[in-house]
């Protein structure tokens, strides 16, 4: 049995964005998301909001509700995910495409993706099929991911399964 193909392999790949890479390339995770927020979540970066929060008690395993002040925004990928992933020029056509993979992430709360899930998404953002990233083949794709200097798209550190 001499069947040695990687790209298999390859493809399987979970990606996701490393927050602790921006730390220690000294940018600011929450800004740089931020400023991928829609213009309205922008306008309201400096409101005080009440956000509901789950809390378990672990004596009764009774989950029960608190009610906390925050700044909107202070969770700028759920925001994302929430609000602006949803309109219409989240991602458009003409956008790089490291950062339209960059906020394929953003818009699935950061999960770890395949790359070639990612490509499924774009897909959905470029209906008519002449987007500059549907044109890469997912080797390409991946090479720029690897290569990637600005967005911490990295391979996701999981659980090692045995």
């Amino acid at each position: 049995m001499v069947m040695e193909e990687v790209l298999p392999e390859e493809s399987s790949t979970l990606y996701s964005v490393d927050v602790s890479w921006f730390e220690e390339n000294k940018y600011s995770f929450e800004h740089i998301v931020q400023s991928r927020m829609c213009d309205a979540c922008q306008g309201r970066l400096d409101e005080e909001v009440e956000e509901r929060f789950t809390v378990l008690d672990k004596k009764t395993g009774r989950a029960s509700f608190e009610i906390r002040r925050n700044k909107y925004g202070s969770d700028p990928v759920r925001v994302i995910h929430d609000c602006c992933s949803k309109k219409r020029h989240y991602i458009t056509p003409d956008m790089p495409t490291l950062e339209a993979v960059f906020r394929v992430f953003l818009a699935n709360s950061n999960q770890p993706l395949t790359l070639g899930q990612v490509r499924e998404q774009l897909a959905e953002w470029c209906p008519g099929g002449g987007c500059q990233w549907l044109l890469l083949p997912v080797e390409q794709l991946e090479r720029l991911v690897i290569h990637d200097r600005y967005y911490g798209i990295r391979a996701a550190l999981l659980e090692a399964a045995a």
